[in-house]
């Protein structure tokens, strides 16, 4: 698909869904800074009134979203979680501005609980033993406690929306290690 980073400010958002619905997108290369302007292009229609739209553009951005990210990642690379974590975020959002809806998939929130706390890089007890020494720890280990952090922060924000999850305790159990992370 040539021409898939050109014009990403003059698309609404039904030209943000077609163009990241599309079949071949999974097959498009393109250099970091290309993804992070198609994916705050896209976000920033979702961001500005995500209550007034609608069922089917909710769920026309349930397929659209995960593709965008899905090609950005493929393309680059995790880079350090940055899909991972816009992704979470914009989920996180929507839900706070949206609510859950049963029948649209990408504001459901059990999901969302369980693949933060997969993502978190190291075990609670393992974060507990280096967090209060964490200045003299070495730069990865510091970047594996921000990062448990950061996740933590977006797990308190879908909380309100998770309580009846299957691992509501080991969420609660990491949330009373989140203050004393770096």
């Amino acid at each position: 698909m040539s021409g898939l980073f050109e014009h990403l400010d003059r698309l609404d958002l039904d030209g943000h869904l077609r163009r990241w619905s599309a079949p071949d997108v999974g097959r498009v290369d393109g250099e970091v800074n290309q993804w992070i302007a198609a994916v705050q292009a896209f976000t920033l229609h979702l961001q500005e009134d995500p209550a007034r739209l609608s069922d089917d553009q909710l769920r026309g951005v349930g397929v659209a979203w995960p593709a965008l990210m899905a090609a950005a990642e493929r393309s680059t690379g995790p880079q350090g979680d940055e899909w991972l974590m816009r992704d979470l975020w914009l989920r996180a959002l929507l839900l706070e501005k949206v609510g859950p809806r049963p029948n649209v998939p990408l504001l459901d929130p059990q999901p969302l609980l369980g693949r933060a706390l997969d993502a978190l890089p190291m075990s609670r007890e393992e974060a507990a033993e280096l967090a209060p020494r964490w200045r003299e720890l070495e730069r990865g280990q510091i970047l594996s406690l921000r990062m448990a952090k950061r996740l933590l922060a977006f797990i308190r924000a879908v909380a309100p929306h998770v309580r009846d999850h299957s691992r509501w305790a080991e969420q609660e159990a990491w949330q009373q290690l989140a203050g004393h992370l770096p």
